[in-house]
């Protein structure tokens, strides 16, 4: 068992930097909240069965909660918004670039609501960021056909905002329950989202 364990970092590593990818293909097969809705119930149910098979402390109606919180923001907000965009045509790469701000937005925020030091650096980092996916954007604004239009462009900024506050509440008030209970919640959280917007746009 030990021996797995080496390999699990990696492994996220690699599914969660692919996951543009698996958007990409999935798209023009799916509509993208069906998609998810039903990505994140089925992940919701294997991840129940998973608490009972390996025995889980269940959560509190308040750890509950707050990860259920969490998931709206981290997995409707953000994996909605993302898959929503490439949907309409919006290239997977430049979401992507987009949501490589989340690490420098999210280290700004947790300077504001959980009092950790925002250095120079992070100002800067975010700065030169920005610039950089203006650099990118801003020639395929308005070009026919390149899917960078205002409403993919915003739901790409939505996304990597809600991904940092669902970040920044599972810090503050959602970090110290059982972590497969948690993640649970927060997929039934990203199905809440997901679904009502099956129901509603698609």
């Amino acid at each position: 068992m030990h021996s797995i364990k080496r390999f699990i970092p990696a492994s996220f590593v690699v599914l969660w930097a692919t996951g543009f990818i698996g958007a990409r293909y999935a798209m023009p097969w799916a509509e993208p909240f069906t998609f998810l809705a039903i990505r994140f119930v089925l992940a919701a149910i294997l991840f129940a069965g998973l608490t009972v098979l390996i025995g889980s402390r269940r959560a509190t109606r308040e750890e509950a909660l707050h990860a259920t919180v969490a998931g709206v923001l981290m997995h409707g907000v953000y994996r909605g918004g993302v898959f929503w965009a490439i949907h309409r045509g919006m290239p997977a790469g430049l979401s992507a670039l987009i949501v490589g701000l989340q690490p420098l937005i999210t280290a700004v925020l947790a300077g504001k609501f959980l009092g950790e030091a925002i250095l120079p650096r992070h100002w800067a980092g975010l700065a030169v960021g920005l610039l950089g996916v203006v650099i990118v954007l801003w020639p395929k604004l308005g070009m026919i056909g390149g899917g960078v239009t205002a409403a993919t462009l915003t739901a790409s900024l939505v996304s990597v905002l809600g991904m940092a506050a669902g970040t920044i509440w599972q810090k503050r008030f959602a970090s110290g329950g059982d972590l497969v209970s948690a993640t649970m919640w927060q997929y039934v959280g990203g199905s809440v989202v997901t679904i009502l917007g099956s129901l509603a746009f698609e």
